[in-house]
């Protein structure tokens, strides 16, 4: 036999791919033992050959598929000798791996979200921790927003913008644009002000949907204002499945961000795809955390909402903003006159002084209730006079026992006196005795009211109304003095009755209600049939819920309860007699009166109550109404209260100060309720809700991430508990570590649902899905959706073999129309591939290959574009915009692992030595994205070059720690955090009281530091310390609970918010997996 012959075989690096060159041994034989030192054998021998490989490198399946490669490659040579090599094809008819056909429904978004609200109206639709919307109040406003887009001239394939923050109505926006048949154009408010302005001109966005802010070159409009123009015979327009349902905006790689046009076909497949790989029956609660710029929003937003989700939107607080506190009065008679008064003027110059939105007084009735106040505008007018800015309103006016000229007029004056701050609550009365002043009216009292309502209005607008004198004569009448306000504000005062919230939503009135006999539950039904009954008249906003509660804030609960026991008894036993004075007149003792052949009084004194008895009867109320029902307790029973109410959707509450508690001891207590106030009203300056917070809060089911979000769940200290709660976890828009996905398995339910998603947005979403109920050695791509197609493809356009890498693409039912007036780059990425079985194909730009097993394995990028923190880069726009700067000669930036892992973008500039890094830094914000400016700036005299010419990226230095100068730290605690900061950020000398973002910190490397610091300083640090404290300093006070955390608190927060503003926006538009 012939000598064993070793051949080492040297392959040439694939700079394209960017693998290091290596060796492979591999040995012939002919008739010999294999030489143990090669990895591959081929071995020859008279009755046929072998391949050989070392089990211990290679498993069986490998070994299987190169054999099958190697024996098609033979019996081709065999069978064409002439054939030339490179014509050699081992995947002829291989047409990749193709998702199952599936039917696609001709139904867009919102037409698709209508259906859903048409089967389940009444099922909460959106929640955010300030407010929620149903099904139909959702449509209603939708609806009512695209009928004001279609007035303004919106119709199919219209661009229109919307810069709204996040929350309710942003969901609203964007819907309605689709609703009118137009495309939505996500605007981050938060981006600079230049790449805002390039995206309006270039998708030719004439209108913006905004909160007030301008846009540009494009008209701005709020959603009020859309409201205001609907029309009666508006109805939304067909849409078709090849119009534009959005236009998102990607980074270009020659500093033009490219807008990526996406149809209803597309989306609509995308859902048919979802519906397949996603649980969703029975829907759940689903936690949206990312912005609409991004693609994979439309998951968690609008899949969700045409599936049947309550969707929870994350980082929507600021909506708490909204809930204003008001002082109420509503005293019984007491022993000194002018008690009441007292109380009355000192809590109306307190709230003036302390940001209360309003004040309420009673009109009094013929029995306890108001008997201070025989007319609420004249407690107005003494208010009027006493204050400068806090609103003055009648809680309530009882109409029907007026006549509305005088009722108008006296407002009118109000009006003047205190500059237009007055409102009035008409309620249609309810004690028969306080009808002596018009028995004629108690009969027919609901109606009396409505349509004095709607007189009074109309004299308050000035319009000239007739009305008859004493011969019959009709004598016009205008309303004199002329008020300050063009419109007078309305409320109808309402109990437990639904026909009267809906009334107040029928006639555009404000609602002022209670808790007394209602739940928590009750109010919100109501309050959710009053915004429906408002929606669906048509009236701008969405209206007003005041609520009047009982308040008195003390040191604890039991100090409250001990001081408002007996007043509150007091009150409740008066409550009881009102009742029964009236019980004549109530619909449910009449019933039982005809039934038993007695009046109604007699009912009720048929077993008259014991003093024992009415004594625990009223003690049972006092606890019932005191834990349920009322603002009373300690500052945090109260506080969780004002939130309660807050997320049924009440826009005020009204505080009755005056129940019966001692004047000097309200007054002294006021404070403590501003307290409350303060802290309600600013919670979202001083609050930063995790994702781990939000999924147990709103007991969320289901959560789609990136992995960068995720490595911030699992460092949150409820992770655990977090993570316990999903039933489903959708991971995508980066590489998924195998060790995060070990720890998220590892966490969930042994049932719950782990789920790698993979997709560039320019094939709608997601592409391919990997179910991870196991972990094995890779992470895989996943199986294609419906109605999609992926292909590994070489550089001849071929399909690639197993094993062997190439270039992901995508075709089907998903493709992108394009890009937004991009004809070039259009024809460059979507190709035509008859040869691949498909019409046209994405070139994802993606590195991937096909193992032997099947699964698909992301290895990398053909270009430079990059994945920061899960954001999609091209680097070439950040190099376009530093050499716009006139200092750069040339720059080329690069993403750099040079901190443990951590991956940061390193601009390289030929410049000046002398230049100002910081004011490049400054000049980049004014044109990109905070995750695109560089972390580090390195100047050099000349970039690096290949012998072809090319910059030579691997002969980039590494960049140097830069010295910070300022403050040093002062203890032991500082130093430490210092340290720790310092070898995170390559920062020497960090500054004691430098902003840690400012110096190149980001979301991953607060995740690193905050377990760093738990490491070494044996103390419990949260990832939102380093937001709430973002110094050395602020941070080392609130780890050691000195003086200065307040302080500390104060001046991180505002820097805090932002960042995790701009976190919660930054969700990206994912390239690869």
């Amino acid at each position: 036999a012939a000598p064993a012959r070793d051949l080492r075989l040297r392959v040439a690096p694939q700079e394209r791919a960017r693998l290091a060159p290596f060796t492979l041994p591999i040995a012939l034989t002919f008739n010999a033992a294999p030489d143990p030192a090669s990895e591959i054998v081929f071995a020859f021998a008279p009755e046929g050959a072998a391949l050989l490989l070392r089990a211990d490198i290679f498993d069986q399946r490998t070994a299987e598929v190169a054999a099958a490669q190697i024996a098609q490659i033979a019996e081709t040579i065999a069978a064409r000798p002439d054939l030339c090599f490179a014509d050699l094809s081992l995947t002829d008819g291989d047409v990749g791996l193709v998702g199952e056909t599936a039917a696609i429904p001709d139904i867009a978004i919102a037409e698709a979200i209508a259906a859903q609200a048409a089967r389940t109206p009444e099922r909460i639709a959106l929640r955010t921790r300030g407010g929620q919307l149903t099904y139909a109040e959702l449509m209603a406003q939708v609806d009512r927003a695209a009928n004001g887009l279609a007035a303004m001239g919106v119709a199919r394939g219209a661009v229109v913008g919307v810069m709204l923050e996040r929350g309710i109505d942003m969901v609203v926006a964007l819907l309605a644009i689709v609703r009118a048949g137009g495309a939505y154009l996500p605007l981050d408010p938060g981006y600079p002000a230049e790449r805002l302005a390039f995206m309006i001109d270039d998708a030719q966005a004439r209108l913006v949907i905004t909160d007030g802010r301008s846009a540009g070159a494009a008209s701005a409009v709020t959603l009020d204002q859309l409201a205001a123009l609907a029309r009666d015979d508006w109805r939304a327009p067909d849409v078709a499945p090849e119009d534009l349902a959005y236009l998102i905006y990607t980074s270009g790689s020659t500093g033009r961000p490219k807008g990526v046009m996406i149809q209803h076909r597309a989306l609509a497949n995308f859902f048919v795809g979802m519906d397949a790989r996603i649980p969703h029956d029975p829907p759940g609660v689903w936690l949206a955390v990312t912005s609409p710029n991004f693609d994979i929003s439309v998951l968690e937003l609008f899949w969700t909402l045409a599936r049947g989700f309550t969707v929870a939107l994350h980082g929507a607080a600021s909506e708490r903003a909204a809930l204003d506190f008001s002082l109420f009065y509503f005293a019984a008679a007491a022993p000194d006159a002018k008690a009441p008064y007292k109380l009355l003027l000192e809590g109306a110059k307190f709230a003036d002084a302390n940001g209360f939105d309003a004040v309420w007084t009673p009109e009094r009735h013929f029995h306890a209730f108001g008997a201070p106040y025989p007319n609420p505008a004249i407690a107005a007018a003494a208010i009027a006079a006493t204050t400068t800015r806090v609103k003055i309103r009648a809680g309530s006016c009882v109409l029907p026992l007026h006549n509305p000229i005088r009722a108008t007029e006296d407002w009118s004056m109000a009006d003047v006196l205190s500059n237009g701050r007055v409102g009035v609550a008409i309620a249609s009365g309810w004690q028969p005795t306080d009808f002596v002043l018009a028995p004629d009216a108690y009969k027919e009292r609901k109606e009396v009211m409505l349509a004095q309502i709607e007189t009074m209005r109309r004299l308050w607008r000035g319009e000239a109304l007739a009305f008859p004198d004493p011969n019959g004569v009709a004598r016009e009448i205008i309303t004199l003095p002329r008020p300050v306000q063009g419109e007078l504000p309305v409320w109808l005062t309402a109990a437990k009755s639904p026909q009267t919230f809906e009334e107040a939503g029928r006639i555009g009135a404000g609602v002022l209600t209670h808790m007394l006999g209602m739940s928590l539950d009750e109010v919100a039904d109501n309050i959710r049939r009053y915004r429906r009954a408002w929606a669906g008249a048509g009236h701008p906003g969405r209206g007003r819920v005041t609520l009047m509660l009982h308040a008195f804030v003390d040191e604890s609960d039991e100090a409250a309860r001990a001081r408002v026991r007996e007043p509150m008894k007091r009150y409740l036993e008066s409550a009881v007699d009102l009742v029964r004075d009236a019980a004549w007149s109530f619909p449910t003792f009449q019933k039982r009166a005809v039934e038993a052949g007695k009046t109604p009084a007699e009912i009720l004194d048929s077993e008259p109550l014991s003093p024992a008895e009415t004594d625990a009867l009223l003690e049972h109320s006092f606890e019932r109404y005191f834990r349920t029902s009322g603002l009373f307790g300690a500052h945090e029973t109260c506080v969780a209260m004002a939130r309660k109410v807050a997320a049924i959707g009440v826009d005020e509450i009204a505080c009755l100060i005056d129940f019966g508690v001692a004047v000097d001891t309200v007054i002294a207590h006021l404070p403590r309720l501003n307290a409350v106030r303060e802290a309600v009203t600013a919670a979202p300056a001083h609050t930063f809700e995790t994702v781990a917070d939000d999924i147990l809060h709103f007991g969320a089911t289901h959560l789609q991430c990136t992995p960068s979000m995720a490595q911030m769940i699992i460092a949150d200290p409820r992770a655990d508990a977090a993570l316990a709660h999903l039933d489903v976890l959708c991971v995508g828009g980066e590489a998924l570590p195998l060790s995060l996905a070990q720890a998220l398995r590892a966490k969930l339910k042994p049932a719950a649902k782990l789920l790698n998603m993979y997709g560039p947005t320019e094939t709608t979403i997601w592409s391919s899905v990997a179910d991870l109920d196991e972990i094995g050695d890779v992470i895989p791509l996943g199986a294609p959706i419906a109605n999609t197609a992926l292909q590994i493809v070489g550089e001849d356009g071929r399909a690639r073999p197993p094993m062997a890498p190439g270039e992901l693409w995508i075709g089907g039912a998903g493709l992108a129309a394009g890009y937004w007036r991009r004809d070039d780059l259009t024809a460059e990425r979507f190709v035509a591939a008859p040869r691949l079985g498909q019409a046209r194909m994405y070139r994802t730009g993606d590195l991937v290959r096909r193992r032997a097993d099947g699964v698909l394995e992301f290895l990398g990028r053909l270009d430079h574009q990059v994945k920061i923190r899960g954001h999609r880069i091209e680097l070439g726009d950040i190099e376009a915009a530093l050499e716009r700067c006139e200092a750069v000669e040339k720059a080329i930036v690069v993403a750099r692992e040079d901190q443990g892992g951590d991956k940061r973008l390193v601009a390289y500039v030929v410049a000046a030595p002398t230049l100002d890094a910081d004011a490049l830094r400054q000049a980049l914000s004014a044109q990109l994205p905070d995750v695109m400016i560089p972390a580090a700036f390195v100047t050099l005299a000349a970039l690096p070059l290949t012998p072809n010419g090319k910059v030579d990226r691997s002969a980039l230095p590494e960049p140097q720690a830069r010295t910070q100068e300022g403050a040093r730290p002062a203890d032991e605690l500082e130093a430490a955090v210092a340290g720790i900061w310092e070898e995170a950020l390559g920062v020497k000398g960090v500054s004691v009281t430098s902003n840690f973002f400012d110096m190149g910190g980001h979301s991953l490397l607060a995740v690193q530091v905050q377990r760093r610091m738990r490491a070494a300083l044996a103390r419990e640090v949260t990832i939102t310390d380093i937001f709430r404290f973002p110094t050395v300093r602020a941070l080392a006070q609130h780890l050691s609970g000195g003086s200065a955390l307040q302080q500390a608190a104060i001046l991180g927060a505002e820097r805090g918010r932002a960042r995790l503003a701009a976190l919660r926006r930054a969700r990206p538009p994912r390239q690869s997996a």
